[in-house]
């Protein structure tokens, strides 16, 4: 086996510029653009999708995961352009603070579709989220 350079992976030799792709849809003048989540990003949005309740039987504390809400908010984090945050944006939709919701009413369902299948193609997300995305797309 060829002797590696252990610098060849320290961090400062490492490209972190996240992978970006741009989602064209007729209906908007300007494409949509998506990228990849960091690692940590994907930590924050397992926490936000996270409940925790008092099994009745055990009385332990129970932590489970909200696929569809991780979902919904792995496409928000994902999109870049347009910014999903922007008040004048939300106002337009009538969706002000709820960014996925401005999504879900700026996208035909169909675009909504493809623009969630194209994020975890690029996240690489396996396709147990289909089902998931199926509601998120509802």
């Amino acid at each position: 086996m060829a002797q590696v350079n252990i610098s060849d992976f320290l961090a400062q030799n490492v490209s972190n510029e996240p992978v970006t792709e741009e989602v064209r849809f007729k209906r908007f003048k300007s494409p949509f653009i998506i990228k990849e989540i960091t690692n940590d990003e994907s930590d924050q949005l397992t926490k936000q999708a996270t409940v925790r309740h008092i099994d009745k039987r055990t009385r332990q504390v129970v932590e489970q995961t909200d696929a569809t809400k991780y979902a919904e908010l792995l496409v928000v984090a994902s999109v870049v352009q347009p910014n999903l945050n922007s008040a004048e944006l939300q106002k337009s939709y009538g969706t002000m603070g709820k960014p996925v919701e401005t999504l879900k009413k700026m996208l035909k369902f169909s675009e909504l579709n493809e623009l969630t299948q194209r994020v975890t193609d690029l996240v690489g997300v396996n396709n147990n989220l289909d089902e998931d995305v199926d509601t998120v797309k509802k």
